[in-house]
């Protein structure tokens, strides 16, 4: 008897220990400093080559040649009580909002037309890769403000008044790994 009770009992808190695998936030992540309520905004500003199409009135479609445009997307991402919700929002593929990555730190502009694509809850999955983001960014510097082909992907969070802005080696667009 002894030993079913042992066998159930080690089964049980393996089970519990399984549910209980959530993950963990480290301190020195921005997102350990929200509390349920609070939000915080990541504005990500990226370089994406695409070739512009026109249709005309007569039904005629006009291909250009590929060029590249800035792309700035917005994510909002609030503490709940048992979760992290985001509402995803783009900006249009124009000039601006981001000629400069740095004018992200001032204040968000009404001209620079972010139109809200989706909402969703972040999976665990979903915060590894905000907060690997957050660790494999390196601090701007003047210098990286600019669009340049060398400075071609930014990570700017924000809260309140504080914010950190990252450069971003490689292709990670939160558009493409969240939310997934």
């Amino acid at each position: 008897m002894r030993k079913l009770f042992l066998i159930l009992f080690l089964v049980s808190g393996s089970i519990f220990l399984a549910q209980n695998d959530s993950i963990v936030i480290p301190n020195n992540s921005i997102l350990k400093s929200l509390n349920v309520g609070d939000s915080i905004t990541y504005y990500q500003c990226h370089v994406e080559e695409a070739v512009q199409q026109l249709s005309t009135a007569s039904g005629q479609t006009l291909t250009g040649k590929p060029q590249r445009y800035t792309i700035t997307e917005k994510f909002v991402v609030k503490k709940n009580a048992d979760n992290y919700s985001v509402n995803y929002y783009a900006s249009s593929l124009t000039v601006f909002p981001n000629r400069k990555f740095s004018a992200l730190k001032i204040r968000e502009k009404p001209y620079w037309e972010f139109k809200k694509e989706r909402a969703f809850v972040l999976s665990d999955k979903d915060l590894k890769y905000l907060i690997a983001l957050e660790k494999k960014g390196k601090e701007a510097i003047e210098y990286d403000y600019a669009i340049t082909k060398y400075n071609t992907n930014q990570l700017i969070i924000k809260t309140k008044k504080d914010f950190k802005q990252l450069v971003i080696d490689g292709n990670y667009i939160l558009s493409k790994l969240l939310g997934k």
